[in-house]
Formats: C-alpha cells, sequence, structure tokens
C-alpha cells in the first residue's frame, strides 16, 4: 500500500502542478477590430429632391443678388459719370460766358483795337505813305481769316471808298499773319 498511496500523491502532485503551472506556450489575444459607424440619416427620394431644390433656389437667390450688387455698381458709375459730365458742361458755359463778358468790355474792345492798328501799321505802314493820301483817317475792314476786303477813306467830314488804295494793300506780303476770329474794321488816324 505503500507504494500505491505514493503513487496516489505522486500523480496528486504532479495533477496539482500540471494544473497550476503554466505552459510556455504563446496566447494571442484575438483582437477584434472596431469599425466606426455613423449613423446616416437615411432619406427618401422625396425628401432629397425637396432638399436638392432648396439649395437651388437659395444658390440662384445669391446669383440674383450678386446681378443686383453688379448692376447698382454699373449704375453708380454711369449717374458719376453724367454728374461730371454735367458739371463740366456747366464749368464750360461759365468759362464760355466770362470769356464772352470779358470780350465785350470796353477796355479788351480797344485793347483789340490797338492790337489791330499797331498790326496794320506794321505791315502796311509804309504802302500807306508811299500812296501819298491826303485824308485825315483810314478805315480797312477785314474778314475773319484777316484778308483785307475794303478800304475807306476819311476824307471832307466823310468816309470813302478808295479802291487804287485797296489794290495796293492787297500787293504787300504780311510778315505777321492776323486772323481775329471776326470780321473787323480797323480805323488808323493820319497823323
Amino acid at each position: 500500500m505503500k507504494r500505491t498511496t505514493f503513487t496516489v500523491l505522486g500523480l496528486a502532485a504532479i495533477t496539482f502542478l500540471a494544473c497550476n503551472t503554466k505552459t510556455k506556450e504563446n496566447n494571442v489575444e484575438v483582437v477584434k477590430e472596431l469599425q466606426n459607424t455613423e449613423k446616416v440619416a437615411v432619406q427618401t427620394t422625396t425628401q432629397f429632391e425637396e432638399k436638392a431644390m432648396e439649395d437651388c433656389i437659395a444658390y440662384a437667390k445669391i446669383q440674383d443678388e450678386i446681378k443686383l450688387m453688379e448692376a447698382a455698381e454699373a449704375q453708380r458709375k454711369a449717374d458719376s459719370i453724367a454728374k461730371a459730365e454735367l458739371e463740366l458742361k456747366e464749368a464750360l458755359a461759365k468759362a464760355e460766358a466770362a470769356r464772352k463778358k470779358r470780350e465785350s468790355s470796353p477796355a479788351y474792345i480797344a485793347q483789340k483795337a490797338k492790337e489791330a492798328e499797331l498790326w496794320f501799321k506794321a505791315n502796311y505802314e509804309s504802302v500807306v505813305k508811299a500812296y501819298n493820301a491826303n485824308f485825315e483817317g483810314l478805315q480797312v475792314k477785314l474778314t475773319t481769316e484777316g484778308t483785307i476786303y475794303e478800304v475807306l477813306v476819311y476824307e471832307n467830314g466823310e468816309w470813302k471808298q478808295d479802291q487804287n488804295l485797296l489794290e495796293q494793300l492787297e500787293k504787300v506780303e504780311v510778315t505777321n499773319e492776323f486772323a481775329p476770329g471776326k470780321a473787323v474794321a480797323i480805323t488808323v488816324k493820319n497823323a
């Protein structure tokens, strides 16, 4: 029995050791992959179409607003240009009125008459002296381009046409041009 007892005890010890001792096995833990799943809202075709229509309407409204802003900007530019043109026209009209007023003043007229008389003397005085006319005054009428078309002499209290003097004056080559811009008459007193 001793033997049996030892055998049983030996087997029990081996069994105990076998049950309580780990072996050198590689245990691989199985890892489950977790998948992130988002819940997607399920839409019906009608809901999808309604959402698409709302998006299209919103997009069209934005485009309309952009077009309105562009049109407003274009109108502001056009108004600005029209205002500037109007101000420019008014300024030009004022300048023209001021020029006409200045040119109609007695001082300006006297100045221009003196300039015309000096121009005539500088270019034609030698011809008039060579003509040897005995007159108190001489009146020469010029076209807008400065061409002489009539000559009047003042003799015995009245103005008379002198065709011969006109022909003599037409032969003279003028050293500097005189274009008054409108028909004028130059009156020169004989000294």
